[in-house]
């Protein structure tokens, strides 16, 4: 008799445990995980790519006088644009300036990327302007006999120093910048030179 309770006994407890079972694997499989703190693939990913824009782009250097180097980064190619000297002068070949007059500039371009490099390509880069606000003028080297601009190209690590020839008017504060067109679409960082009239007349 006390064997047959015990079994009766047994077999109404059973669907009371599997019923349990049953509720504690819902709550379980109900419940959302924790997300996890680690970062996934893409986070890594987008972090290289913020990091390897920064490397390329390069940081603007718009306080620069003369002497400096200015450290660029294109899409295409690294350098490095040292203003060596400006000078201004009224005539070149017997020919006179449009505007207030010629600025003559020494500058050295070294190449530090792995690839060579155009020198009057990358020398064009940059432009003379009076005026932040307006305009700019190019490097005119190649149409002057009396100034050896910078030509041809230049293997990763060597340098180039020439004379960059350009026209335009004179102010109090002159400039030597990259061209807004450039800066302007982030195909390279952005560097401004500024020089006085005092230094180009002297």
């Amino acid at each position: 008799m006390k064997r047959t309770t015990s079994l009766i006994a047994t077999m109404v407890a059973i669907p009371f445990i599997l019923g349990a079972c049953s509720d504690s694997n819902d709550d379980a499989s109900s419940t959302p995980a924790e997300e996890s703190p680690t970062s996934t693939d893409d986070g890594v990913e987008d972090e290289i790519a913020d990091t390897g824009a920064t490397t390329e782009e390069g940081e603007d250097q718009l306080d620069l006088v003369v002497g400096d180097t200015a450290i660029m980064h294109s899409n295409i190619a690294s350098f490095e644009f040292t203003l060596n000297s400006v000078d201004m002068v009224e005539e070149i070949d017997g020919e006179m300036p449009e505007l207030d007059g010629y600025i003559i500039a020494s500058i050295t371009i070294k190449n530090i990327g792995d690839e060579p490099i155009d020198a009057l390509e990358t020398s064009r880069t940059f432009e003379y302007t009076d005026f932040l606000e307006g305009s700019g003028m190019p490097d005119d080297s190649e149409w002057y006999d009396e100034y050896d601009g910078v030509e041809g190209e230049i293997p990763p690590g060597d340098e180039m120093t020439g004379t960059a020839v350009y026209q335009g008017y004179i102010d109090e504060e002159n400039h030597l910048r990259v061209k807004p067109g450039l800066t302007g679409i982030s195909a390279i960082n952005d560097a401004t030179f500024t020089f006085t009239r005092d230094e180009l007349e002297n």
